[in-house]
């Protein structure tokens, strides 16, 4: 696909797109945190706030979550991590344990997560809005779930 797309904010998502359809995981994940600090105002701050996330843009979260789940074939993506997240009851360990970013009751930093379609846990991406600049676990999968339903709710 050569045609360039954007939305609300002037956000373009090509180079999300393009990085997920040549399979690059990792850089794709970077990109997604990047665009999320950039419609949130937190480049400077270089991690979203739960307070962030609950405020953002639906338009842009849609674009993202489906690009994610297209090219994953259904493996990654925000309506994934949401599954997860319901199904363990807002256990914020046990959806730790479940996407991969806790491995052996220790969280990971973000040099030490699975950028590979083969190896991830499902739901492991899109992981760089949950860690802050410094690689460190940041937690707010509890907004995850009522975000995603709000925007969402006029598909059905």
């Amino acid at each position: 696909m050569s045609e360039q797309f954007t939305s609300a904010h002037s956000i373009d998502y090509t180079q999300l797109r393009d990085f997920l359809e040549a399979k690059q995981w990792k850089e794709a994940d970077e990109e997604t945190g990047k665009v999320m600090r950039e419609i949130t105002n937190r480049v400077t701050a270089g991690w979203i706030r739960e307070e962030d996330f609950a405020q953002f843009p639906c338009l842009a979260l849609k674009i993202i979550n489906d690009l994610w789940t297209r090219y994953s074939k259904g493996r990654f993506g925000f309506s994934v991590q949401s599954r997860i997240w319901e199904s363990v009851e807002d256990d914020y360990l046990r959806f730790g344990d479940l996407v991969g970013w806790r491995v052996h009751y220790i969280w990971q930093a973000y040099s030490e997560l699975q950028f590979s379609l083969d190896d991830a846990s499902v739901g492991h991406l899109p992981a760089a809005p949950f860690y802050k600049s410094d690689g460190a676990a940041i937690g707010w999968a509890a907004t995850l779930t009522p975000k995603l339903e709000d925007c969402y709710a006029d598909d059905f």
